[in-house]
């Protein structure tokens, strides 16, 4: 795997810790529109921190960095980057994720009507109707077999009993299914699906069949994906080049403040300081290691040992745009 090759003289530099939703992409808009034509740069990075939120602001964040910058998007994720934050990561056409970064699935999570605060995924719905399918099939051969054999009976007549055995069983399970249910959980599913879809478009960041993976395919809504996971499902995957890593220097301590990742985004263009690059362990050490950005790496197997630099910040230059919305799925 590769590393990912930055140029600050050509890059803008965004920040985005906290909950994804509307406002924290208002405040993105607004600091990308003011920087004029004549001052922004070709290329933009985001360093985005957060526990997930809403995925419609998800879609706008992304959306908004391809509009401003089309072909020319770098996500870099030092630490968490969950649920709406995987959907903003398909609209980069890099993907740099560190050794503590993790993405999460992108099932859609649903508010518990008579409880405050909790959630549930979209997808247990249908896990719970795939789960009683299998137990029919089984539980109608298993009561089938043992009344042919056991009782000596015709099959016809065996396999009438095994059904209304069955019957017994699930029915009192399945009416507890509500047909409305149903179909607001697809609903709800749906737009992981249409918005992946549609920034995908431009990017073309997901491998083939990466995109249902992400919606369905993994046990859990908290489930890690980290670097090696990521790079099974994403074309463009890097790990973070020593230049990266000393420009975020004095962000990365608030990227693993976990009490900021779910709480009113703080969003900024980030100015880093011109100062002399610090070595690192992951620096290349030659032209022929390193990639330029945007360009698609040959080989997104393995992972080499880094250690995230998690020292505290002595200066930070930055303004802040706070968001306030609660709400989140």
């Amino acid at each position: 795997m590769d590393f990912f090759k930055l140029s600050k003289e050509e890059t803008d530099f965004f920040v985005y810790i906290g909950e994804i939703n509307r406002e924290g992409y208002a405040s993105l808009s607004t600091e990308i529109t003011k920087i004029s034509e004549e001052d922004r740069k070709p290329n933009a990075l985001l360093c985005l921190a957060t526990f997930g939120g809403d995925p419609d602001g998800g879609y706008r964040i992304g959306r908004c960095l391809q509009h401003h910058y089309e072909g020319k998007v770098a996500l870099y994720v030092p630490s968490l980057c969950k649920s709406s934050g995987t959907l903003t990561a398909i609209a980069a056409n890099a993907l740099v994720i560190g050794n503590q970064g993790e993405l999460g699935p992108l099932d859609i999570q649903l508010r518990k009507a008579d409880e405050m605060g909790e959630h549930s995924s979209g997808l247990n719905i249908f896990k719970a109707i795939n789960f009683l399918e299998d137990r029919v099939i089984d539980q109608f051969r298993r009561y089938l077999m043992d009344v042919k054999f056991g009782s000596g009976v015709s099959t016809r007549l065996s396999a009438d009993i095994a059904a209304k055995l069955v019957h017994a069983v699930i029915e009192p399970i399945a009416n507890q299914i509500d047909p409305a249910k149903i179909g607001e959980h697809q609903r709800a599913i749906g737009i992981a699906q249409q918005y992946g879809e549609l920034l995908n478009e431009m990017t073309k960041s997901l491998k083939q069949g990466a995109l249902a993976t992400l919606i369905a395919g993994y046990p859990s809504h908290g489930f890690v994906i980290d670097r090696k996971e990521a790079a099974k499902l994403f074309n463009h995957i890097y790990k973070p080049c020593g230049t990266l890593r000393s420009v975020f220097e004095a962000v990365l301590p608030y990227c693993f403040d976990f009490n900021r990742l779910g709480s009113n985004p703080i969003v900024f263009n980030f100015k880093p300081e011109t100062t002399q690059e610090k070595p690192n362990d992951d620096e290349p050490t030659s032209q022929q290691e390193s990639i330029a950005p945007y360009e698609q790496p040959t080989d997104n197997t393995g992972e080499s040992p880094d250690s995230p630099r998690t020292e505290s910040p002595t200066k930070r230059s930055r303004k802040k745009g706070v968001g306030s919305s609660p709400s989140s799925v």
